[in-house]
């Protein structure tokens, strides 16, 4: 009976831990949002993945979500992500951190999204595993802004052995061209379909189309046309479908 009850308390204090670091997080994202200047936010926001360290694997699905903390367990692999943005006074700043149950192999992408970079940063929401020629890749879907639209992406990338993501990975095909990832843009107010469906074998997403003819190519006058489009995986590589049903 002694012992049951150890083994009681031992696992009360284990519960009590994992709250105490969902409750850490949940400090430094408020600390973030009432910081005054940008130095402070970002030291805040860096210590957030140190905290999530110490929850193990799969344990924060069953706790109260944290608010301004994104999380998403992939469908088809021992995988999560979670991310989380910082306003800046010139744009801002993305946290993605990966973590996988095999070998606790965790990736952390910090990118900086502002008007002057050459590539845009993107804030991941979903992930999909899949094997083309037995080497494994995952689909990444992405949403970022600009000061005039809204942009949401689908990136084929690869977490390597060495701890890195690499991304040019042309396993998207539309007739007759690859490509490694295939983005949108729309306004500012709106919103966009882009999701998975089918357990990991298709992404469904909104036709985008501009409100006017007048406005073709101003991709801040986009919006859905009540049609969808897909992704389809098929032979180990993802098809671009026209009209589908949703």
């Amino acid at each position: 009976m002694a012992w049951r009850i150890i083994l009681f308390f031992l696992g009360l204090c284990g519960v009590e831990t994992v709250f105490g670091q969902t409750d850490s997080v949940a400090v430094r994202l408020q600390q973030v949002k009432l910081a005054e200047n940008d130095s402070v936010r970002l030291k805040y926001a860096d210590e957030i993945s140190g905290y999530l360290e110490k929850i193990p694997y799969g344990q924060y699905a069953q706790l109260p979500a944290v608010q301004f903390l994104g999380y998403r367990k992939c469908v088809n692999d021992d995988a999560e992500l979670f991310s989380w943005t910082v306003p800046l006074q010139q744009g801002q700043m993305f946290y993605n951190w990966f973590r996988f149950k095999e070998g606790n192999r965790s990736y952390y992408l910090k990118s900086l999204s502002t008007a002057e970079c050459e590539r845009p940063a993107w804030l991941y929401y979903d992930f999909i595993r899949f094997e083309n020629q037995k080497t494994v890749y995952f689909v990444l879907l992405g949403w970022n802004k600009t000061r005039n639209s809204n942009r949401k992406i689908v990136q084929i990338c690869r977490f390597q052995p060495d701890g890195s993501i690499s991304f040019d990975h042309k396993l998207m095909r539309r007739k007759n061209s690859r490509s490694a990832s295939l983005s949108f843009e729309y306004a500012l107010d709106g919103s966009m379909m882009l999701k998975q469906d089918k357990k990991g074998k298709r992404i469904i997403f909104d036709h985008l189309a501009p409100i006017d003819k007048k406005y073709e190519g101003y991709y801040m006058f986009y919006g859905p046309d009540a049609s969808y489009d897909a992704l389809l995986l098929k032979g180990e590589e993802w098809w671009y479908q026209e009209n589908v049903k949703q």
